[in-house]
């Protein structure tokens, strides 16, 4: 895998204190070694590791929301309470305009019901007059029309209170109220009204209404962690992710990529990837909105020919080392790969055995010129 650009690779903050200094060194430098950090380049494993930080989330969560605009009269469930679909959550009363409403809604059902009986006698008393030769055939025809009118406006009155009885509301002479039910089953995670409060429809253009509950199915839960555009390309569905989480130092949670999303988001100037992360073993560790530290296993190289990040400097732009052989040190271009907390790859550049320089030849020999005075 090639190198990519200086923005991918993370350099340690003494390496970048370094880097000022090399970028005014010259090609090679003749000097002595005698004081110079030095290291080794040799073969080995580097294991690319990202870490960032994620949300747990429930892989599938449902808002529940009131049908009506009222007051909450009855609360028989907590967060935390595992329900069932269909189980009543809440009773909400409606309140004076909500409650005209509905019985203008079930008043309309009802007179739209008796104007269909009546007008249905009266088309059949016309179409027996007609056989009597008493009425005209417009006369039918017009008791007809009169009647599929009233018969359209009763079953689009029917559908409205069949809907209304569908989400839970029951309105009758007697009394008004709306029963909100789960879904679906689940844990209640959120209740976000008490005994007494008012609550606002969800079919209102204010906000949307009031968030009732929060229903999640726990089976399953989710991290989705913001990884950086600079190392999206070094994760792939399928990885294996360790999860920690404050609250239990020292146990751990697994995971494995679920989505590597096509498209990056900004966040705080800069562009991110939302990775979805399943959560595999040791569920019981995690809450839904938690912060998950998360460290993916990214690829592995195995028998890599490889340095330590501090002996990487960077010369207008071009990776380089500096090789000590002789007493004196060369710097030389690199070609780099791989990367991981405490190695890099050499795809050219240097050759196994080779002494590297693991500090900036110049500061090596002003310290050594400051300590001979």
């Amino acid at each position: 895998m090639q190198f990519q650009q200086i923005a991918a690779f993370r350099v340690p903050l003494a390496l970048a204190v370094s880097l000022a200094a090399c970028s005014s060194a010259g090609g090679n430098s003749n000097g002595t070694s005698a004081d110079l950090k030095t290291g080794v380049a040799d073969r080995g494993a580097i294991r690319v590791t990202i870490e960032e930080t994620g949300l747990v989330e429930p892989e599938r969560q449902i808002v529940v929301k009131s049908p009506i605009s009222g007051v909450v009269l009855e609360l028989p469930v907590q967060a935390g309470d595992a329900v069932r679909a269909g189980q009543v959550l809440a009773v909400v009363v409606p309140d004076l305009a909500q409650a005209n409403a509905l019985s203008q809604l079930r008043s309309e059902h009802v007179s739209t019901q008796i104007a269909v009986e009546n007008l249905r006698r009266e088309y059949e008393r016309a179409q027996e007059l007609r056989r009597r030769n008493l009425a005209s055939e417009e006369e039918v025809e017009t008791r007809r029309t009169a009647l599929e009118q009233a018969e359209n406006q009763y079953r689009a009155a029917d559908e409205r209170v069949r809907l209304m009885e569908a989400s839970g509301v029951r309105a009758t002479a007697e009394s008004q109220s709306a029963r909100i039910t789960a879904p679906s089953s689940g844990v209640v995670i959120v209740r976000g009204i008490e005994i007494g409060e008012t609550v606002v429809g969800g079919t209102s253009a204010f906000g949307g209404g009031t968030e009732l509950f929060t229903i999640a199915d726990l089976s399953t839960l989710l991290v989705k962690a913001a990884i950086n555009e600079v190392d999206i390309g070094k994760v792939t569905r399928g990885d294996t992710v360790r999860i920690t989480v404050d609250a239990f130092l020292g146990d751990t949670a697994r995971g494995v990529v679920r989505l590597v999303p096509p498209a990056a988001r900004q966040q705080d100037r800069i562009r991110v990837f939302d990775v979805e992360i399943v959560v595999t073993a040791n569920a019981r560790l995690l809450r839904p909105g938690m912060t998950a530290n998360v460290s993916i296993a990214g690829p592995v190289r195995d028998d890599a020919l490889r340095i330590p990040v501090e002996a990487v400097f960077f010369v207008e732009g071009q990776p380089t080392a500096y090789r000590v052989a002789g007493g004196s040190t060369t710097r030389v271009p690199l070609t780099l790969g791989l990367t991981d907390l405490a190695f890099v790859e050499v795809l050219d550049g240097l050759a196994e055995g080779d002494s590297i320089a693991l500090e900036d030849p110049a500061v090596a020999a002003r310290r050594a010129a400051t300590q001979g005075r």
